[in-house]
């Protein structure tokens, strides 16, 4: 079996999830990965002359351009992470955003779905935001994003010895993610709670993230990011429009509880009261105050961590996720 992998890269979570889906070599299955600039993702059109030879039995893409690598007689799979065109997340996206997102990413996500084979949601809620936006034109499958509980994992890690409460933001500055939430939350809490956060894949902080309980930690390697989840005490996840959250995923692979807003794909992930807390959007008051909540019961941080292991493990195996693509794509060629 062969599959070819076309994408654009985009500094997000879908070149992760490529990246992860890779892993069906040891399967014995032949992937083929073609990148293309980022800048294609304003004129994806112009793809359909590139790299035209078809050596593949399946062609797997993104669902905002895959219809221009649909050829004839090979299957075309769509992966869907998320729909921006949910009204009240539009709320918070600027004129050049609406822009681009009705005038180039709605057309093309049309075509996709008309010519898919297979469309596939990273979640229950992706899923019916699709039904939502397009009607139900076409079945979409679920098949939700796997993290190899191999490697994100508890490990054995130096204590911080400042008695502070010790918290971590993992992604991009945008305001998707709420990241512009972060310096108010902070100095809510005041300088015993540390926030420490990465830089993302293609974003930098903005000139407010200065706070003296605001740590950069810039880009990780894999290694430095599974550390930084053992060393925290709490992921705090203050999104707008999650698809999935492989950073929530991959801090409860490693036993910590999540702090997120009760929005989007979150509550598939956390199970409120017992992983973390699901706070009110752009309430920052509420996180503030689960935080503070956590920060006085060591016990229940543990507990949360440890029930979020397990949940991982149930939930969003990588070994789950690669058994189910490997059963879509032999349906796919049987049919």
């Amino acid at each position: 079996m062969k599959i070819l992998f076309k994408i654009i890269k985009t500094g997000s979570g879908n070149d992760i999830y490529f990246k992860i889906l890779e892993g069906l070599k040891t399967q014995g299955i032949k992937i083929t990965t073609c990148y293309y600039p980022t800048i294609f993702q304003f004129f994806p059109f112009f793809l359909k002359f590139i790299n035209k030879a078809i050596t593949a039995d399946i062609i797997h893409s993104n669902i905002e351009y895959g219809w221009v690598f649909k050829r004839k007689n090979v299957p075309l799979v769509v992966i869907v992470h998320h729909l921006v065109f949910e009204k009240k997340f539009q709320e918070y996206t600027s004129f050049s955003q609406k822009l681009f997102h009705y005038l180039i990413v709605l057309p093309n996500t049309k075509k996709s779905l008309q010519v898919a084979d297979k469309i596939i949601a990273v979640s229950k809620y992706t899923q019916k935001s699709v039904y939502r936006v397009f009607g139900k034109q076409k079945q979409v499958d679920v098949i939700y994003n796997g993290i190899n509980l191999n490697i994100f994992k508890p490990i054995q890690v130096k204590a911080y010895n400042d008695n502070k409460f010790h918290l971590l933001f993992v992604g991009n500055f945008i305001k998707r993610k709420g990241s512009d939430l972060l310096p108010k939350i902070m100095k809510l809490l005041g300088n015993e709670y540390v926030l420490y956060y990465t830089s993302g894949l293609r974003t930098k902080p903005p000139s407010n993230f200065s706070l003296p309980n605001m740590i950069r930690l810039g880009k990780l390697s894999e290694e430095e990011l599974i550390r930084k989840y053992n060393e925290c005490n709490v992921l705090l996840a203050p999104s707008r429009l999650e698809g999935f959250g492989y950073q929530i995923a991959e801090a409860m692979a490693c036993g910590k509880p999540v702090i997120a807003t009760n929005c989007s794909a979150l509550p598939e992930l956390i199970v409120d009261k017992k992983g973390g807390f699901l706070c009110e959007m752009d309430n920052v008051n509420d996180f503030v105050d689960k935080i503070k909540t956590l920060s006085e019961n060591k016990y229940l941080v543990e507990k949360m961590g440890q029930f979020n292991r397990q949940r991982a493990i149930e939930k969003f195996n990588l070994k789950k996720m690669e058994k189910e693509y490997q059963q879509l794509y032999d349906e796919l060629l049987r049919s």
